[in-house]
């Protein structure tokens, strides 16, 4: 019997608190070392994050960046297609 691997999913965080180098680590560190996580890019107060939804999911991603010390924000989920920032 044939195994399917799961499609990973992709996220967009908004993380308005990132806004310097020690913020930057500090969110990289978090992010990547989550179990489930596959890529992690940072861009300007903010992360796009690829990730194996059968390990870990948007919610736990984004509370992995606030125990960092950051906000994270939603900004788009790849499987909803929805856009916009929402609280998490």
């Amino acid at each position: 019997m044939k195994t399917e691997k799961p499609h990973p999913e992709e996220l967009d965080l908004a993380i308005p608190d990132m806004d310097s180098e020690t913020a930057e680590r500090a969110v990289q560190a978090s992010l990547e070392g989550l179990p489930g996580m596959i890529t992690v890019r940072l861009v300007e107060r903010g992360a796009f994050a690829r990730y194996n939804p059968n390990v870990i999911n948007k919610d736990q991603i984004c509370i992995a960046v606030r125990q960092a010390g950051y906000r994270a924000s939603i900004f788009q989920d790849s499987k909803s297609g929805k856009t916009g920032l929402s609280s998490q």
